[in-house]
């Protein structure tokens, strides 16, 4: 049973409206709506302030892996491990996971998880992309030259991006079995 539905049975079960959970957990009505519908995934404060406006503890909502489907956890391990794949040639860090995603099956989990895991390596790219551009006219504007005749230094800066987003991405894959709704859940779905 998904997080949606846990909620909305539990909720039927107790005879509250969705007007009244929203407003004992002082959440908007659409919120409501949207996380019972599975259009949304919880943060884990709104779970943890529905779980106790439904007088339950959190862990209520919880689900094990062996309750996940174990191909969908496959899915997302493969969608986000293939961002590996294009560190760095960065276009294919975004292009290859959208590619397994697209031709996948999707469930409303595969495609929440997907759309972070994909808006997570656009910031990325763009972000490590700005970083470079800067630090270049950052050392043309102190030193008033870019660095010739030596190993650039923006090769170590690269080099520490990619490190950062390895393990972005190695941790997202332990959370993939672990919380797989709670993987990348800072990052806003850009699309």
């Amino acid at each position: 049973m998904l997080l949606g539905e846990k909620i909305s049975s539990l909720r039927k079960s107790r005879g509250i409206s969705q007007e009244l959970l929203a407003e004992n957990s002082r959440i908007s009505l659409r919120t409501v709506q949207r996380i019972e519908s599975g259009q949304s995934i919880p943060r884990p404060y709104t779970l943890k302030i529905i779980a106790n406006a439904l007088e339950v503890p959190v862990e209520y909502f919880s689900s094990t892996p062996e309750e996940q489907d174990t191909s969908e956890i496959a899915a997302l391990r493969a969608i986000n491990l293939s961002a590996l794949v294009g560190l760095l040639l960065p276009p294919v860090n975004i292009i290859l996971p959208l590619i397994f995603w697209r031709r996948r099956e999707t469930s409303q989990l595969i495609d929440t998880v997907s759309r972070r895991i994909i808006s997570f390596q656009i910031l990325w790219t763009v972000g490590t992309f700005l970083i470079l551009v800067l630090y270049r006219f950052i050392q043309l504007g102190l030193t008033g030259s870019v660095q010739v005749g030596h190993f650039p230094a923006i090769f170590f800066m690269y080099a520490i991006l990619i490190a950062v987003n390895c393990v972005f991405i190695l941790k997202a894959a332990v959370r993939l079995h672990k919380q797989p709704s709670l993987t990348y859940s800072f990052i806003p779905s850009l699309f």
